[in-house]
């Protein structure tokens, strides 16, 4: 049975070659196929420039470009305008004992 065995599979390795496995010491030790040449490097395309390039700060506005926006197409009045009715509406608010939304007066209520 072993005999059997033995001759099938010398059949089967005759059939598909006497390559050396994975494995063994001789595909090991087997000299590397030669590498192919390197191929030039193609410019990267802008967006991708863009997402490497280093980021300065001045560059950079700190709100959101809508917003900025919005702000540069305020005039100086208007913005004066609603600079006073928020101290308005902050006033009210203080005057019925309540902080208004967004303005945290700490301490303000604690007892010495």
């Amino acid at each position: 049975m072993r005999d059997l065995i033995v001759r099938t599979l010398e059949l089967i390795s005759a059939l598909f070659g006497n390559k050396p496995g994975r494995h063994s010491a001789a595909h090991l030790n087997a000299p590397a196929a030669p590498s192919p040449a390197p191929t030039p490097a193609a410019p990267l395309p802008p967006h991708i420039q863009e997402r490497n390039r280093r980021l300065d700060g001045e560059d950079v506005e700190l709100i959101r470009p809508y917003y900025a926006a919005y702000l540069r197409n305020q005039d100086a009045e208007t913005v004066r305008l609603k600079a006073v009715r928020k101290r308005q509406r902050e006033l009210f608010w203080a005057t019925m004992g309540m902080d208004y939304p967004g303005v945290q007066l700490h301490g303000a209520g604690a007892s010495a």
